[in-house]
């Protein structure tokens, strides 16, 4: 279990937090003088702009604000699941995979408790076909079939949901196609000496590929409304101190509220930090549209039965039956249900 209690300095953030906290007011009970910050640690893949939210916490102090001491942790998602599932995680950051719906369906004790944000409609996160592969030929979404594409999560996450919709338009399925889990920025070199056919990349990535002219985008990174990543909570806030997990989702709901409306990423006020924190330049960021955060926590309708969906259509990706669709049971709503209360 990493939950700790730790004291001092950090009260001050915590009444700095509340000062600056906006439209969205801490949960009661945090008291602003406290000189206790419960420590919560929450793994994330990578400094990218999908975890804004965690990596901000330095300078928006909004966790510590009700009254979390907010660590990071840099990790890949499978060795997250691992650390979450043995109690050295708290929380993790990612989207759904076969391994996590595997691992539930195991009767691991690991849930969705809170939405990430939504890639904005013009965003140029997702799937790009290589043109050195596509040499002289006009893409055509037939041309996937029993190709290679790369991806940084593999079997996994939103970019494989908006995919098998894609290859649906030409009657193919998942199963159609290899996929292959790497490394973005390796996948941006893969794509540009058409070592695969395609792959995902997101900003700054994107970037790399543009400046290039190396590939073409064929696929958003998620479909529309469907939250690119999301929180999921272990034991040690399910069920050890279901109050710290409640404390923690209120800090999230707070920061969307108070810090990712609008155009937040391009606010005078962000931009440098936030290029400081992803280890990005500014100039790149500024062609990078704003993830949309939502004011309301809530998923779309049969969210876990999509993906189990487009996951079996390679077989043996995911090892339960299909009878025993896992559904709703995989969101645990009492933490965002007490959210939507107030």
């Amino acid at each position: 279990m990493t939950i700790k209690m730790k004291r001092g300095a950090l009260a001050a953030l915590a009444a700095a937090g509340i000062a600056l906290s906006g439209c969205a007011s801490p949960s009661e009970a945090t008291d602003a003088g406290s000189e206790e910050l419960t420590e919560v640690t929450v793994a994330v893949s990578s400094k990218i702009a999908y975890f804004v939210p965690y990596l901000m916490e330095e300078h928006w102090g909004e966790f510590a604000a009700e009254g979390i001491d907010l660590k990071v942790e840099i990790a890949p998602a499978q060795d997250a699941l691992v650390m979450l599932a043995t109690g050295k995680l708290d929380a993790m950051v990612t989207g759904p995979s076969a391994n996590l719906l595997n691992a539930v369906a195991d009767g691991t004790n690991v849930k969705i408790v809170a939405p990430g944000g939504i890639e904005a409609a013009d965003s140029v996160n997702g799937w790009y076909i290589s043109k050195a592969a596509l040499g002289d030929q006009e893409f055509d979404v037939s041309m996937l079939e029993g190709k290679t594409l790369a991806s940084s999560s593999g079997v996994a996450g939103p970019p494989l949901l908006s995919l098998s919709q894609t290859l649906a338009t030409e009657g193919l399925t998942l199963a159609d196609v290899d996929i292959k889990s790497m490394k973005q920025a390796d996948t941006v070199i893969a794509i540009e000496n058409g070592a695969v056919f395609g792959g995902t990349a997101s900003q700054p990535n994107t970037a790399v590929i543009e400046e290039a002219d190396s590939g073409i985008f064929f696929a958003r990174s998620a479909p529309e409304d469907y939250p690119s990543v999301n929180v999921w909570f272990g034991s040690t806030l399910l069920d050890d101190a279901p109050e710290v997990g409640q404390r923690f989702v209120q800090a999230l709901h707070n920061t969307y509220m108070n810090r990712l409306q609008g155009d937040w990423l391009h606010n005078p006020e962000n931009i440098d930090l936030i290029s400081e924190v992803l280890e990005t330049e500014v100039d790149v960021l500024k062609d990078i549209p704003s993830t949309l955060y939502p004011e309301e926590f809530s998923f779309p309708e049969n969210f876990i039965e999509s993906y189990e969906e487009a996951f079996r259509q390679i077989p043996g990706v995911l090892t339960y039956p299909e009878e025993d669709s896992l559904g709703s049971s995989v969101i645990d709503t009492r933490f965002m249900e007490k959210i939507s209360s107030k």
